[in-house]
C-alpha cells in the first residue's frame, strides 16, 4: 500500500469521526438546560466534518488535486479523536447533573409533603381540641380522632410503599421506579407524557403509584425479564398507566390472574373508577394497562384479562365489573 492510499484512508476516518462527533452531540448533549453552549460546539464541529468532507471529495474529483500532507491528514484525525473522546467522557457528566437535579427535585417534594401532612394534623387537632372545649358531643369527637387516625394510616401506608406523592406526579413515579429497579436484574425505562401534571387528582395519581407498585413487584419477581418499561400516555379523555415486561409471561386466567397480585390492582382501580387490562403471552412478556378517566370526567371502573396481543390498549378479550 502506497503513502497515498494510507492518506486517503486517514482522511476518510477523519471525515467518518467528526460526523460521528456530531451525531453524538446532536443526540446526546443538546437535550441539556443549556443547549446554546452545544448547539455551537455541534455547529463547529460540523464545520470541521464539512472542511474534511470537501478536501476528500476535492481529491476525487479534480482532474489534479492539491498534494495530501501527512502532517496535516494525521493532525486532522487527531483533533477528530480527541473531539470524539472529549464528548464520550463529558457525556456521562451531563447525565449525572441532569440526576443530580432530578434527585433535588425528589428532596425538594417529599419536604413538601412532610409539610403538608404536619399542618393536616396539626388543623385536625386544633379542630379536636376546639370541640373538646365547647363541649361537643363525643361521637363528634371520636368521629374527629377517627378521621385524623385513618389520615394517618393512609400516609403510613403510602410511606411504607414508597408512594410519596407531592406536587409532581412525574417526579413521584420516576423516584419509585428507581427504588423498585434496585431489586431488578434488568433495566426499567421510563416515559411519561408531559401534559400529564395537571390533569389527574391527588387521590388518582397515588392509586396509580400504588398499582405501579404492585405490577413492578410482580413483574422482578416472576417475570425473568431482560428489560422493563413504564409509561403515561394522554388521549383527549384518558390517561394510561403501562407496566411491560419481555419476560416469560404466564397463562392469564381470573383466577390465576388474582393470583398474580391483580386483585390488589383492580381494588385501588376501583377506587378512582380505573379500568385494569393485562396481556400476557408464554415466552412473549406481560403488560399491564390502567387507564382513568381525566379531572371531571367519571369512568366506569373494570377489570380485563388477555392471553393474545391486542391492536388497542383497551380493547378487553373478557371484561369483568370491579363496581
Amino acid at each position: 500500500m502506497d503513502t497515498e492510499s494510507i492518506l486517503y484512508g486517514l482522511l476518510i476516518a477523519t471525515c467518518l469521526v467528526h460526523w460521528l462527533t456530531v451525531l453524538l452531540l446532536v443526540r446526546r448533549v443538546r437535550s441539556t438546560e443549556k443547549p446554546l453552549v452545544w448547539n455551537l460546539l455541534g455547529f463547529a464541529v460540523g464545520l470541521l466534518a464539512i472542511q474534511k468532507t470537501y478536501v476528500l471529495y476535492i481529491q476525487f474529483v479534480e482532474v489534479s488535486p492539491p498534494a495530501l500532507s501527512l502532517v496535516s491528514v494525521v493532525l486532522g484525525l487527531l483533533v477528530a479523536g480527541l473531539l470524539l473522546g472529549g464528548i464520550v467522557c463529558l457525556s456521562p457528566f451531563l447525565h449525572l447533573l441532569q440526576r443530580n437535579k432530578e434527585l433535588l427535585s425528589v428532596i425538594e417534594e417529599r419536604n413538601v409533603i412532610i409539610h403538608q401532612f404536619h399542618e393536616r394534623i396539626a388543623r385536625a387537632l386544633h379542630k379536636i381540641q376546639i370541640a373538646m372545649e365547647v363541649g361537643k358531643p363525643a361521637n363528634f369527637i371520636i368521629e374527629q380522632v377517627a378521621e385524623m387516625s385513618h389520615m394517618l394510616q393512609v400516609f403510613l401506608e403510602d410511606l411504607k410503599a414508597g408512594v410519596l406523592l407531592g406536587s409532581k406526579f412525574e417526579v413521584a413515579l420516576k423516584t419509585l421506579v428507581e427504588d423498585l429497579s434496585r431489586d431488578a436484574s434488568f433495566p426499567i425505562a421510563v416515559r411519561v407524557d408531559a401534559s400529564c401534571e395537571d390533569n389527574i387528582s391527588r387521590e388518582q395519581g397515588a392509586e396509580f403509584l400504588h398499582i405501579l407498585r404492585e405490577a413492578i413487584s410482580n413483574s422482578v419477581q416472576y417475570s425473568e425479564a431482560t428489560k422493563g418499561l413504564v409509561s403515561v400516555k394522554m388521549t383527549a379523555t384518558d390517561m394510561i398507566l403501562e407496566v411491560s415486561d419481555n419476560g416469560k409471561g404466564f397463562e392469564v386466567d381470573l383466577v390465576g390472574a388474582q393470583g398474580q397480585g391483580i386483585g390488589n390492582m383492580v381494588n385501588r382501580a376501583k377506587k378512582i373508577g380505573a379500568r385494569l387490562k393485562v396481556h400476557s403471552q408464554l415466552s412473549k412478556g406481560t403488560s399491564v394497562f390502567i387507564e382513568v378517566s381525566l379531572k371531571g370526567k367519571p369512568s366506569d371502573g373494570h377489570y380485563s384479562v388477555s392471553s393474545s396481543p391486542s391492536n388497542s390498549l383497551l380493547d378487553a378479550t373478557r371484561k369483568v365489573p370491579v363496581g
